[in-house]
């Protein structure tokens, strides 16, 4: 499958979830429609991303899991989170090829719930490798950037959240061999739209 017909079909995931939330808005709600979103969760989730290295368009798919704690006062519930993610977000062409081999971000959350559902924004730090391969030589470099999103969760089942987020990367600039003696200097950005699983403890 090629890289922006893999990106459609998570999109098209991360889209449907309305439906489900609709089907499940009276299901899991308190007697006056709010749903408790307190405590710990932890979770797993996939997607994919699109984003850019300098001049080179990258793309590829991610999985992994993720936890957090939700504070909640009325339908206002805010928190933190910390993820880890397995990275497939690559370039490769004869000449020259970049790869980030993970990705993980440290990030507080906060939102607003109405009836099973969940919106949400969220920002924090990034962190991940990056790999430049440019005329046989390897450059390897570790950056801590920033995060930005947002997405919508919803409770599909007792304790059991399903959730689409859009994830902004930020990694900043890195220099990396050009393989001939000189450098060259490659910002690593990354729009990532996933979807996961929770499970609230």
């Amino acid at each position: 499958m090629s890289r922006k017909n893999r990106f459609a079909v998570i999109s098209f995931v991360f889209l449907g979830i309305a439906p489900v939330t609709a089907y499940s808005a009276d299901l899991f709600g308190d007697s006056v429609g709010v749903t408790y979103w307190q405590g710990p969760y932890a979770g797993v989730h996939l997607g994919g991303g699109l984003g850019s290295a300098g001049s080179l368009t990258t793309g590829g798919t991610v999985v992994g899991a993720h936890g957090g704690y939700n504070f909640q006062a009325g339908k206002f519930v805010s928190g933190g989170e910390i993820d880890f993610s397995s990275s497939e977000i690559k370039n490769s062409s004869s000449s020259e090829s970049f790869n980030q081999t993970w990705l993980t971000s440290f990030r507080a959350r906060g939102g607003y719930t109405f009836g099973n559902m969940l919106t949400y924004g969220t920002l924090g730090f990034a962190y991940g490798p990056t790999e430049y391969v440019k005329s046989g030589t390897k450059t390897e470099s570790s950056k801590l950037g920033w995060i930005l999103g947002g997405g919508i969760e919803a409770m599909i089942a007792p304790n059991v959240s399903l959730r689409g987020e859009l994830l902004h990367y930020d990694l900043g600039s890195s220099s990396y061999s050009d393989g001939a003696g000189g450098n060259v200097s490659l910002n690593t950005t990354s729009n990532v739209i996933r979807t996961g699983l929770n499970y609230k403890f």
